[in-house]
C-alpha cells in the first residue's frame, strides 16, 4: 500500500503530495490552487459530479435527438418507396417467409 504524505513548500508555498517510500512527488498544486480544507475539496468534488451529470444529460438528449430523426428519415424513405411503388401498380405485398411456404 502506498502512503503519501502532503509537503507545503516553504518557497512557492504550493503543496506537494510525495510518496514516503520513493520521496517521489507524486501531485503538486500552486499556492493558488492548494486545497485549503475537506470542506473546499468536497464542495468542488459536488461541483466537478454535477457538471459531469450536466454533461451526460446533455449527450444523450442529443444523441436521442438524433436517433429520432434518423428513425424518422427511415420512415420517410420507406413511405416514399410505398407510394412510388403504388404509382408504378405493382403490388404491395410483405415478403413471403420461409415457415410460410410449407
Amino acid at each position: 500500500m502506498e502512503k503519501t504524505i502532503y509537503v507545503e513548500c516553504p518557497h512557492c508555498r504550493g503543496m506537494l503530495e510525495v510518496e514516503v517510500e520513493s520521496g517521489k512527488v507524486v501531485n503538486n498544486w500552486k499556492h493558488d490552487e492548494a486545497p485549503k480544507s475537506a470542506d473546499e475539496r468536497l464542495k468542488g468534488a459536488l461541483h466537478k459530479i454535477e457538471e459531469d451529470k450536466k454533461k451526460r444529460k446533455d449527450l444523450f438528449e442529443s444523441t436521442r435527438g438524433q436517433l429520432n430523426e434518423k428513425k424518422k428519415d427511415a420512415a420517410d424513405a420507406f413511405q416514399k418507396e410505398v407510394e412510388k411503388m403504388r404509382k408504378e401498380g405493382k403490388p404491395i405485398e410483405p415478403l413471403k417467409r420461409p415457415i410460410d411456404l410449407d
